[in-house]
């Protein structure tokens, strides 16, 4: 089965071991570049997805990588909205470290990847999103308010 990954843009950018120099759209196209020349999605079909809240919702191609910067909404909402609109949502992988979105495609079927593991190409960690549980642990600021 081919797989469609959808890419959390910032995160990615953010999760890589070293950040690339220059103002946000030299980060970006370093971003689409190394994706392009690492393929860490193999020959399946990737989307990479950038917040632009005021933006007016831009869609390009990068080579075979599809580029969309949101319109009025946040990349996790767009990248949550697709996964449930999907006529196929197991064949869906998102990459992100973000654990909003992990909530947002849970229960769709859709499949789930952090940044750290897709910028190591490790694959194999691809699982459902609703199956992976979610350890969030409780801080000592939380544990002073509530007991």
């Amino acid at each position: 089965m081919a797989f469609h990954y959808l890419i959390d843009g910032y995160n990615v950018i953010y999760a890589l071991p070293k950040m690339p120099q220059g103002n946000w759209d030299a980060r970006r196209t370093a971003l689409i570049q190394w994706l392009q020349e690492d393929r860490p999605f193999g020959r399946n079909m990737a989307t990479v997805v950038f917040d632009s809240r005021e933006g007016t919702g831009n869609r390009m191609r990068r080579g075979d990588i599809e580029v969309v910067f949101t319109a009025g909404e946040t990349a996790d909402d767009w990248i949550g909205a697709q996964a449930r609109a999907a006529k196929n949502p197991r064949a869906i992988v998102v990459v992100s470290n973000d654990k909003g979105i992990r909530d947002l495609v849970r229960g769709t079927g859709a499949k789930w990847i952090s940044a750290d593991s897709f910028i190591q190409k490790k694959p194999a960690r691809l699982s459902p999103a609703a199956e992976e549980p979610l350890h969030d642990d409780i801080t000592q600021e939380f544990k002073d308010r509530w007991l």
